[in-house]
């Protein structure tokens, strides 16, 4: 279930949690258990920095060829080859850049890419005379690097990542795969350097849910009528024109629904407005009672509302504006101890399969002036062969 199907329902859920300590244990659960939509979008967001940084990479790490000459001219003829793997970082910066490849792939692979090549770099000090003690500080690229790449991986990842990139090169020495290495001087130089990127992705982590959420908080508001909390006429276009293409596409079948409540400029002029106000947000509870989570549901006028149905016919959605209705005819309004009754009308259609949105809105919308025609306080579809 996505945030456009559960407009109403998340903007006050949004509300309730972005208050006093709620905002708090929000954004802890965001950080520590963060959602895959919002790991999504912060994919999204850093990915192609990420690429960038890689390129970079890809090309200065070889050129520092230089520094392996002018520590070890004779060691460093040895040295070429190592320093070539380094460009097979521009694949894996394409597959960012391109967002062909599929996240969790690029997820894994650039952190193993960094770990093999910090191996790399350390069998490159191994062919390189005293290589050790003047490259121990080339391992500071890895906390550097980290900080940088990982923009687009999530908290846990970045700190599983940077744990790994700074134990590593002492897992190697400990295998005896780098002789002269020296455990105390590097722990001494890295561990700090560690603790200091992890408290720096902390920073960027928290810094970003919060911009995410303050997002996510700005679209709720922007697609939601603040009257019946249900969505608004801009979110419902949207959404309309997205499930109409994909039904089309898939040949499955839609429904929708356009209600209007009946003589409500009656209810207004008898009791006021803010009854009548009441009366819209009820009946907007009404409308969302029994329908399922991929349902949408919108206020598109005054006291018009649009329901469509995702993979229901017309059979199925006709019984669904019936048990609307029926559960809308029995509700009633307390108004100055007066109890004040309404009803609905509503037209119902599905989706043919050469029309568009606009035609299967109009279509249901005929149908609804038709129940209105016909007496209100009824259900009525099109006539229309449906798929």
């Amino acid at each position: 279930m996505n945030d456009d199907q559960r407009i109403g329902s998340d903007a006050q859920a949004y509300g309730r949690a972005v208050s006093g300590a709620g905002a708090l244990t929000e954004l802890l659960r965001g950080l520590l258990l963060p959602d895959d939509k919002s790991d999504g979008k912060k994919f999204e967001d850093h990915r192609r920095f990420t690429a960038v940084v890689l390129v970079i990479l890809a090309v200065f790490l070889p050129l520092l060829w230089g520094w392996d000459y002018v520590t070890d001219p004779v060691g460093a003829l040895d040295t070429i080859g190592l320093r070539l793997l380094f460009l097979l970082l521009i694949p894996v910066a394409l597959g960012f850049w391109s967002g062909k490849a599929r996240r969790r792939f690029l997820e894994i692979a650039m952190p193993l890419t960094l770990l093999a090549s910090e191996v790399v770099f350390v069998e490159i000090l191994n062919h390189l005379d005293s290589g050790m003690v003047y490259g121990l500080a080339g391992f500071m690229y890895s906390m550097f690097i980290s900080v940088l790449v990982g923009r687009c991986l999530s908290l846990a990842s970045n700190i599983a990542y940077m744990l790994a990139a700074a134990a590593l090169p002492q897992l190697v020495a400990a295998v005896g795969l780098a002789p002269g290495f020296s455990q105390a001087h590097y722990a001494i130089l890295i561990w700090p350097a560690a603790v200091l990127a992890v408290l720096s992705q902390a920073v960027f982590a928290v810094e970003y849910q919060k911009r995410y959420r303050l997002e996510q908080q700005l679209k709720l508001l922007s697609d939601t009528d603040p009257l019946s909390g249900v969505g608004n006429r801009r979110y419902f276009k949207r959404v309309f024109e997205q499930e109409t293409t994909r039904a089309q596409r898939l040949a499955q079948p839609l429904s929708l629904l356009v209600l209007d409540i009946d003589n409500f400029k009656r209810v207004n002029d008898a009791y006021g407005h803010p009854v009548g106000d009441l009366v819209i947000r009820r009946f907007a509870d009404l409308c969302h009672k029994g329908l399922r989570d991929i349902d949408v549901v919108a206020r598109v006028g005054g006291e018009e509302f649009a329901i469509l149905l995702i993979g229901t016919a017309l059979g199925p959605a006709l019984e669904v504006a019936e048990r609307i209705r029926v559960r809308v005819e029995a509700s009633t309004i307390l108004a100055s101890d007066t109890a004040v009754s309404f009803a609905v009308s509503i037209g119902v259609a599905q989706l043919q399969a050469d029309e568009n949105g606009v035609d299967l809105f109009g279509r249901a919308d005929a149908a609804l002036y038709a129940a209105k025609r016909s007496g209100r306080n009824r259900v009525m579809s099109s006539a229309a062969t449906v798929i």
